[in-house]
């Protein structure tokens, strides 16, 4: 349901220094009991944000004048925390939260809860840790369980490993803050032995609960430069159960026969949400950032999710790539430019979308998902749907069409008054529009690129624009450079247009043939025996200028893409010549109904098979009602637009550090849908009020930066 939104709130303001901490080395944030945690990582320690606070600030430490600073590990830079959620599957907060470093060997155990904020022990490892995760007690009395994976074994996990091989996971409970002893901690323990020469990048633990074994996800990465997505019951047994996914091609919709390992370097999962008559339970997907350094296929940049089944007591035994909303499997969710530094996942969330009509509504998303980009852009994604946003659709009807707008225009790009059917737009095996003017269109949703062409008629050929001739010479030629000549495809019938400086002259020259005079010059002859060729040459002898135009028959067309320049020119084409659009797809989408790829196959599918092609020919080229100049401004409109924002860096901004985003949290507070953004780049955190960005522009309001 759709709302219009506020264009004001508590959250408008922007500043670049809301609340100082002081930070320095923001690598990573985790939100737990609505506080974000944020490293520091030069000064060795934790900082809290209090989002219960107004205004919004770091808690302050006992000096009211200095901001709390939890002293953990060197150098932290990787945070992870308690992960629980209650009888209906939301979200909950546990009693910890974990700090690490990248290279080091200890783990920092930080009490969350607002009444302590203290590191209440140091797990010292002796290995390398490459990746840890954690969930919350599932039952009154019960630990918190941390789970944290070495690059080699330790002596506690030789029994269960062997010696030899590589590195291990182990877990360890940890008691209650109210009632920890360091002294009386119990010892960790060896649960997953991991193969020679595997590093584990990314981990999670699926939802855990009472009197069941936990299951992990763990995301591998091999020095010989493999890797592999794995669920395993942290039972000691290492047994691996492989997520698999179709192996990917471009712009195809694959089928589940051929399939391959997964590469990944980032793993998170999900609460409960939905609606309670056909509600998804937590944990049933697991979505990654697909591992661009191992990937060896067609598609190794975004993010994808894995279906784990419907049933979270009995598991898939061969979990692989999720379907989306269609019931097709599911398409990469790729940034615009960049590699993704975070990815989060929230239920509940509000987002201010600008719709077909250009009015703003405020959305509620059962899921909304969160990737920040390298490129400093942060794309937001349907993650319920397990597709992009597409903003381009009617707030009552739904999702448009994609279409084609074909206006006649004059040499002055001014609209003629007679328009009539002229262009015909063509994707081989779609459905025809009915609906639109001035064309003949079969057109396919989710796969029409956007752009304009220019068909302009009897055109002047670009390059080959006011020329001179030297009129102190009988007979002053024709010369023209024989590579543009070439280029431009000039041929005889072309028109020869003289000009001075007071306008150009009312006949034209045909041109007869073409000499390669082999100095780098062609010459054009004029056709002595046409009549407004001897006119123009008699009349408009003493003009010194000329340009070459498309002739009235052969090739009259000259197309463009986009604007009437050099650059933008394409090629020439006849009347009912079709011209096979080369533009890169920057997207792939699947439409409402969608159905390619459907498990059970859909007997006769309305949708083509992608790659598809696409053609556009001009149809009509009467002189008689086409004058020189004329063009046909072809506008072809896919009707898709994703959900993409970014941060204005300008000089003036206040923001110019906020370049790099990397990790991301995101929560409701007190009603408003808010993301926490950390910034390496600006030692900082920046607040995003979701439900008041622009899309697709550099934001200013309704930013907030914390340092």
């Amino acid at each position: 349901m759709l709302s219009a939104a506020s264009l004001t709130g508590a959250c408008s303001d922007t500043t670049s220094t809301a609340g100082a901490a002081g930070l320095t080395g923001t690598y990573d944030v985790v939100l737990s009991n609505q506080l974000v945690f944020v490293t520091s990582q030069d000064r060795d320690e934790l900082r809290v944000l209090d989002l219960t606070r107004s205004p919004r600030e770091f808690i302050p430490a006992p000096n009211p004048l200095e901001p709390l600073s939890i002293p953990v590990v060197a150098r932290p830079d990787a945070l992870t925390r308690d992960v629980g959620y209650d009888a209906e599957g939301n979200d909950v907060s546990g009693p910890y939260i974990y700090a690490r470093s990248s290279g080091g060997r200890s783990i920092s155990v930080v009490a969350a809860d607002r009444a302590r904020l203290n590191e209440v022990t140091r797990l010292s490892t002796g290995q390398l840790i490459t990746a840890f995760a954690a969930h919350a007690p599932v039952a009154e009395g019960q630990p918190s369980v941390l789970y944290y994976a070495l690059q080699t074994r330790p002596e506690a996990a030789e029994a269960l490993c062997g010696p030899f091989g590589g590195g291990v996971v182990m877990r360890q409970d940890l008691p209650a803050p109210d009632a920890f002893d360091a002294a009386t901690l119990p010892a960790a323990l060896p649960v997953f032995c991991l193969q020679p020469a595997d590093t584990v990048l990314s981990m999670i633990t699926l939802p855990a609960r009472a009197g069941v074994t936990d299951s992990l996800v763990i995301a591998i990465r091999n020095v010989t430069g493999t890797s592999r997505l794995v669920r395993a019951v942290a039972d000691g047994a290492s047994v691996e159960v492989a997520y698999k996914r179709p192996r990917p091609a471009p712009y195809t919709v694959p089928t589940y026969t051929d399939l391959v390992d997964i590469p990944a370097r980032l793993v998170t999962t999900h609460p409960a949400y939905g609606p309670t008559t056909a509600r998804v339970s937590q944990g049933r997907y697991v979505y990654v950032v697909l591992d661009e350094l191992t990937c060896v296929s067609a598609d190794c940049e975004g993010v994808i999710a894995l279906d784990n089944g419907p049933d979270p007591l009995a598991p898939s035994a061969t979990p692989v790539l999720a379907r989306d909303v269609t019931g097709a499997p599911m398409l990469t969710l790729r940034p615009p430019a960049g590699l993704p530094t975070g990815l989060t996942l929230r239920a509940g969330l509000e987002v201010r979308e600008f719709l077909s009509d250009n009015i703003a509504y405020t959305s509620p998303i059962p899921l909304l998902g969160i990737v920040p980009s390298s490129n400093g852009q942060v794309t937001l994604f349907r993650a319920d749907e397990r597709r992009a946003f597409n903003l381009d659709r009617d707030p009552t009807t739904g999702p448009l069409h994609a279409s084609v707008s074909v206006e006649l225009r004059d040499g002055t790009e001014n609209i003629r008054t007679d328009q009539f059917q002229s262009i015909r737009v063509e994707q081989p095996g779609c459905p025809q529009r009915t609906d639109v003017a001035n064309a003949t269109a079969f057109l396919c949703d989710g796969t029409l690129p956007s752009g304009t062409y220019r068909f302009v008629f009897r055109g002047i050929l670009p390059g080959l624009i006011d020329l001179t001739r030297d009129l102190t010479v009988e007979d002053a030629p024709f010369l023209v450079e024989t590579s543009l000549a070439a280029a431009r495809a000039v041929i005889p019938g072309d028109s020869i247009v003289l000009a001075n400086n007071v306008g150009a002259c009312a006949q034209t020259v045909r041109v007869l043939r073409l000499e390669d005079l082999g100095d780098g010059r062609t010459r054009l002859y004029p056709d002595l025996g046409d009549a407004d060729t001897l006119g123009a040459l008699e009349t408009c002898a003493t003009y010194p200028n000329y340009s070459v135009r498309a002739g009235p028959t052969a090739k009259p067309f000259v197309l463009y893409s986009g604007l009437e320049s050099s650059d933008s020119y394409v090629q020439r084409l006849d009347v009912g010549e079709a011209y096979t659009v080369s533009n890169f797809l920057d997207y792939y989408y699947h439409a409402d109904g969608f159905d390619l790829g459907l498990d059970p196959a859909k007997p006769t599918p309305t949708f083509a098979p992608a790659p598809l092609s696409l053609t556009l020919t001009a149809t009509f080229g009467d002189a008689s009602r086409l004058n020189a100049g004329d063009r046909y401004v072809v506008t072809l409109l896919p009707r898709f637009r994703r959900y993409i924002f970014g941060v204005d860096i300008s000089s003036s901004s206040n923001l110019t550090a906020y370049r790099l985003p990397g990790s991301v949290v995101a929560t409701d507070v007190e009603g408003s849908s808010l993301a926490y953004i950390a910034y390496p780049s600006a030692d900082g955190v920046l607040q995003v009020a979701l439900e008041n960005i622009t899309d697709n522009a550099d934001n200013l309001q309704y930013l907030r930066a914390f340092q």
